[in-house]
């Protein structure tokens, strides 16, 4: 089995063959008695959150927490579903999560992981973090924001919260390696007024640098620029280039290369755009069904990402607004969790 990383104090770690288990000393009582032990005592209840896969529900004291089963994305997934080679994944999002929360950066808590070997071959990794209450992930945002749902201020002040977010993750040397709006949480509130608190899923595969270059940092953020033009392109425009900017400028108030690198991203994005259209299209034929949080608002269920999320419920304002101008592709989505 490939070694595990050093665990924060304050979770204990237990393993025997073919089951590894990591949980926070003060909720372990609260594990068990759920039956979600060392030794699984009974089967998990799935959750009304969407994610890529069914989420799960786990109630521990009267808080409740969502189980994440890892699963592949894009063409992998339909090869190898949940099935993983490497065991330690969920054990090293852990400790990035502690890091970041250890940095004043908002992620879900983290509860437990668990590593179980699948047969004939590999495992099967899950992760069990405390949800978060009253919250929507910023991909569902941008669909009601393209209904008119969400005032044209608010989603301006949301991307440039997105941008600060981007910013200090950046300036902690961190680079998330599916930076998406699905991945990050908005709370309610934030949709009708006050300042947006955002928070960080999904850490899997994300890094800490020993020093983050520009290549790395515009490809960081030429990811999300990608995943959001799709959408755009796909479902229609949310966000006008004024959002863009707003998007920019969070993530540089200084002015001192903003505009430098949304016009990097955007020449390399238009390089690159004949195969990322086909690398869509291939994950199209492959994948079993679309990702719920991006369905039309007539057709989304409840939003959802793939750490946290939760119903989307009545996210933003019943106001409506005209339609948003031409956009040059930023950041915002939601889910709930």
């Amino acid at each position: 089995m490939a070694d595990l990383p050093q665990l924060p104090p304050q979770f204990e770690l237990e393993r025997a063959q073919g089951r590894v288990w990591a949980v926070r000393r003060d909720r372990r009582a609260a594990c068990e008695r759920a039956g979600y032990g060392f030794e699984r005592r009974r089967e998990l209840e799935q959750s009304s959150l969407a994610g890529r896969k069914p989420l799960y529900e786990l109630a521990l004291d009267g808080r409740a927490c969502v189980v994440r089963r890892f699963s592949h994305g894009g063409i992998a997934r339909a090869l190898t579903g949940g099935v993983f080679l490497d065991p330690a994944r969920p054990f090293r999002e852990l400790v990035l999560a502690a890091r970041l929360a250890d940095l004043g950066l908002a992620t879900p808590a983290i509860v437990a992981a668990r590593a179980e070997r699948a047969r004939p071959w590999g495992w099967r990794l899950e992760l069990v973090s405390e949800r978060v209450p009253d919250s929507v992930d910023l991909g569902h945002v941008l669909a009601r924001a393209r209904a008119g749902e969400i005032p044209r201020a608010r989603v301006g002040l949301l991307a440039a919260a997105l941008g600060s977010l981007v910013r200090k993750l950046h300036a902690a040397q961190f680079v998330h390696a599916d930076l998406t709006p699905n991945n990050v949480l908005v709370e309610r509130a934030a949709l009708l007024d006050g300042e947006p608190r955002l928070w960080l899923l999904d850490l899997d595969r994300s890094r800490f640098v020993p020093a983050l270059d520009e290549r790395t940092r515009r490809d960081n953020l030429r990811r999300l620029w990608r995943f959001v033009e799709r959408r755009e392109l796909r479902d229609g425009r949310a966000l006008s280039r004024a959002d863009v900017a707003r998007f920019f400028l969070g993530y540089d108030p200084s002015g001192a290369s903003w505009k430098a690198d949304w016009r990097a991203i955007e020449r390399e994005h238009r390089r690159m755009a004949v195969w990322h259209r086909l690398g869509w299209f291939l994950q199209s034929l492959y994948s079993r069904a679309r990702d719920p949080r991006s369905a039309p608002l007539a057709q989304a269920g409840p939003a959802g990402s793939a750490g946290q999320t939760g119903n989307a419920g009545n996210a933003g304002s019943a106001g409506r607004t005209g339609k948003a101008g031409k956009t040059g592709q930023p950041p915002v989505e939601a889910r709930d969790g």
